[in-house]
């Protein structure tokens, strides 16, 4: 069994193994074109669960429990992204007031509706995260959200607790853009040679 199945199957655990836990479903406005980029960058900022902050559901279901088990689902939405391929490295999602994480996932269906999965590694109090890897961002989405995030952790109770991620992600070119760019590199490569060749000419 590898580990994202093993990672799935241990959330389905904690959801249904404890009477406690709680499975929230955020619609997050979580990823935005940060305006005027001149490299096609997005901004992935707004993520994180404060439990003074959260939704009514969330407050709720940390009522009377020293430590609730929680399986949050971050469902990112795209509108005005551009469709593409993109890259982030080093995401680090912090955990505070207590809060650690059993597994934290980074999601996105492809072109070809297959779904990838970016598995963070933990530290070993569970209190940071960190993922790097690449997602698709659709131009249309055949199901609710085609890009989301997965974290499962134990929250105690009262406010001043969650977690909080933040970074940027870069466009990969694609093949046909990588193809322009290797002409572009040998045709200046060649004009520099002809001009050195130029100058080193017997006159």
């Amino acid at each position: 069994m590898n580990l994202k199945i093993t990672l799935a199957a241990a959330a389905l655990a904690l959801a249904a193994g404890a009477p406690q836990a709680a499975v929230n479903v955020f619609n997050s406005a979580f990823l935005a074109t940060v305006p005027n980029a001149p490299d096609g960058s997005i901004e992935l900022t707004g993520f994180g669960r404060n439990t003074s902050l959260a939704t009514a559901e969330a407050s709720a279901s940390l009522q009377g429990v020293a430590a609730t088990l929680f399986f949050d689902t971050w469902n990112i939405g795209t509108a005005g992204v551009a469709p593409n391929v993109y890259s982030f490295s080093n995401m680090l999602v912090d955990a505070f007031g207590g809060v650690s994480f059993l597994g934290v996932t980074f999601n996105s269906i492809d072109a070809e509706g297959l779904r990838s999965t970016i598995l963070y590694d933990l530290n070993p109090s569970g209190t940071q995260a960190v993922g790097s890897g690449n997602f698709t961002v659709l131009a249309n989405c055949p199901i609710s959200s085609c890009v989301w995030i997965d974290v499962i952790g134990r929250l105690p109770a009262g406010a001043g607790s969650g977690y909080n991620g933040v970074t940027t992600a870069l466009p990969i070119p694609e093949p046909g853009q990588w193809a322009l760019l290797a002409l572009g590199l040998a045709a200046v490569g060649v004009a520099t040679r002809r001009a050195r060749n130029g100058r080193h000419r017997p006159g």
